[in-house]
C-alpha cells in the first residue's frame, strides 16, 4: 500500500461525503435545517454514554449549535485532505474527524431523522484514516473490505434462515408495511402506484425480493477472490439505487465502501500515477 493509493482513496472518500452533502443540503437535512426539537433512545451502550454527557440535549432547540457541529462535521474531510501529506498532522486531522463524526453521527440519528446503521461509513473510515503506515492502511482497508462483504452477504443469509425467501407474498408484505403512510396520504402519487401494482402482484414483488437476496449472497464472492470486485461494484450500486426506489430507503451514505473493493481501488491508483507522473 503506497502512498499515492492512501492519497487517492483520500480524495475520493472526500468527493462522494461532499457530494452527498449538497445532496443533503439541496433536501434540507443538514442539522439546522431539521432543527430537532425532542430526541428518542436508543438501548445501546453508545447512546447511554451521550445520555450522561447531554450533547444531544444541549442541540434541541438551539439553531447556532446545530450550524456549528455541521460546519465541524462538513469541514473535517476538507482539513484531513489538507493534510494528508504530513503525517504527525494527518494523525491529528484523522483523530479530529473520527471524534467528529462520532458525535455528529450519534446526535443527528438520536433526532427523526434516519438510523445509524446508514452511517456507519463515517463512523468506520476514520479509523482508517488514522494510519500512514502503509503496513498498517493495509490491514485496516482489508478488515473494512470484509465488514462490507459479511454486512451485505448476511442479509442475504438471513432471508433464508427467517424463510423469507421461502414466501410467495412476502415481499409484499413488506412493502405493505413499510408504505403504509405512503398508501394512506398520497393515493395518488406516481410512487404510491408503482408500489401498490407491486403489492398486488405478489409474483413481481417476489421477483425484486429474490434478486435483491441474489446481490446480497453475490458478495460471498468476494471472500475467496477479489478478481470480480468489479462487479460487485455495480451490483451495489443498483442495489442502492432500487433500495431507495422501491423501499424509499436512502443508504447513500454506504457510498465510500466502494473505493475498497480491490479492484477499483487499484485502477484509481493506475489512474492516479498516470495524472501525477
Amino acid at each position: 500500500m503506497n502512498r499515492s493509493l492512501r492519497q487517492y482513496i483520500i480524495i475520493l472518500y472526500s468527493i462522494i461525503f461532499y457530494v452527498l452533502m449538497i445532496y443533503k443540503w439541496l433536501n434540507g437535512m443538514f442539522l439546522y435545517q431539521l432543527r430537532p426539537s425532542f430526541f428518542y433512545t436508543r438501548e445501546d451502550l453508545v447512546t447511554w454514554l451521550f445520555m450522561r454527557i447531554g450533547i444531544h440535549q444541549w442541540l434541541l432547540n438551539n439553531n447556532a449549535g446545530c450550524i456549528l457541529l455541521d460546519i465541524l462535521f462538513y469541514s473535517a474531510p476538507l482539513l484531513l485532505l489538507i493534510a494528508s501529506r504530513s503525517k504527525k498532522i494527518n494523525f491529528v486531522a484523522a483523530l479530529w474527524m473520527l471524534v467528529i463524526n462520532w458525535v455528529y453521527v450519534q446526535c443527528y440519528t438520536l433526532y427523526p431523522t434516519n438510523s445509524i446503521e446508514g452511517y456507519i461509513a463515517w463512523l468506520l473510515f476514520p479509523f482508517l484514516f488514522l494510519f500512514s503506515n502503509g503496513k498498517t492502511f493495509s490491514l485496516l482497508l482489508e478488515g473494512l473490505r470484509y465488514f462490507f462483504l459479511f454486512t451485505m452477504a448476511s442479509a442475504g443469509i438471513w432471508k433464508f434462515l427467517q424463510g423469507g425467501i421461502f414466501h410467495l407474498d412476502q415481499m409484499s408484505g413488506v412493502l405493505l408495511y413499510q408504505h403504509k403512510e405512503l398508501l394512506t396520504n398520497s393515493p395518488g402519487y406516481w410512487q404510491t402506484n408503482f408500489i401498490w401494482y407491486l403489492i398486488r402482484h405478489t409474483t413481481m414483488s417476489y421477483f425484486l425480493y429474490a434478486a435483491a437476496c441474489f446481490i446480497e449472497l453475490s458478495f460471498l464472492i468476494g471472500f475467496f477472490t477479489k478478481k470480480y470486485d468489479r462487479y460487485l461494484v455495480t451490483a451495489f450500486l443498483v442495489f442502492l439505487v432500487m433500495d431507495y426506489l422501491i423501499m424509499r430507503i436512502a443508504y447513500f451514505e454506504w457510498l465510500p465502501f466502494v473505493i475498497i473493493l480491490n479492484d477499483f481501488s487499484h485502477r484509481a491508483n493506475r489512474v492516479h500515477r498516470e495524472i501525477v507522473y
